[in-house]
């Protein structure tokens, strides 16, 4: 199976098991070869997300590149900003996906794609512009949208800029869904009642650059309210693609979830 969809089966799986409501709570939601496992949240364990978990930085659409040939000027390019579709065009080189791989791995396609019209490339690529990281807050909230991530926000402060959770949220299954791995998602349920009103402020969790939280509804909390959320929120042509997380096709997510999320 390919990547994509294996991860759009791995969300798929996460939020059926969270929209089939086991109750509120703090709990972990975790999908691993291609079942779902869920327990109870170890705080001191909390699943880091894959562009937070160090390594080179992995470009995504709207960032700016500089692309330089050591022997060749001729052939350098600068300000080439990734389109919303993930990828970029490069004369004599077409189109490449550019997207989710690092500066080298751009490098080595171009090298590639060069050493059939150019002896021994020697190329360098740059990140001139990044896009500013941010979360997305969904689901039974005032303002669902994207919101810049700043370092130290934590749940409470990311849903106060969306003003929720509303009052037909579910506040006791409030769900942080962080990408773990290309094909792996973990589900982290917080009861912000508990947080709120029983002081328990421990479970006011970091929240990490690309992370989706979502506020199920009270007596209702399908995974295809969840996408149909998303497909609103990220379905415009500049947002088609999530930065941070696999670029994968919103519209097959959203059908795929059409299918397969109802409960």
């Amino acid at each position: 199976m390919a990547l994509y969809p294996r991860f759009i089966m791995a969300l798929a799986l996460v939020l059926a098991v969270s929209a089939a409501g086991c109750g509120g709570g703090n709990r972990l939601i975790m999908q691993g070869g291609g079942e779902v496992e869920h327990g109870e949240l170890d705080l001191a364990r909390l699943p880091g997300a894959a562009s937070a978990s160090g390594g080179a930085y992995r470009v995504s659409h709207g960032d700016v590149l500089d692309i330089f040939f050591l022997y060749n000027r001729d052939l350098s390019r600068q300000d080439i900003r990734v389109r919303p579709d993930g990828r970029i065009s490069y004369p004599y080189a077409g189109e490449i996906q550019a997207a989710g791989l690092t500066a080298s791995e751009i490098d080595s396609i171009l090298t590639d794609r060069f050493s059939e019209i150019v002896r021994d490339p020697e190329i360098s690529v740059m990140v001139r512009e990044f896009q500013e990281p941010v979360v997305y807050v969904m689901g039974a909230v005032g303002s669902a949208g994207g919101y810049a991530w700043r370092r130290g926000m934590t749940l409470m402060n990311a849903l106060a800029l969306a003003s929720g959770p509303g009052d037909r949220g579910k506040r006791n299954g409030v769900l942080v869904i962080r990408r773990v791995a290309p094909d792996r998602v973990a589900g982290i349920q917080i009861d912000v009642e508990a947080l709120t009103d029983g002081n328990h402020f421990e479970y006011d969790i970091p929240i990490q650059p690309y992370d989706i939280i979502f506020v199920p509804k009270s007596r209702i909390a399908k995974a295809s309210e969840f996408v149909e959320s998303l497909y609103t929120i990220l379905g415009r042509p500049g947002d088609i693609y999530i930065k941070g997380w696999q670029v994968f096709n919103q519209r097959a997510l959203y059908d795929f979830y059409k299918r397969t999320g109802q409960r």
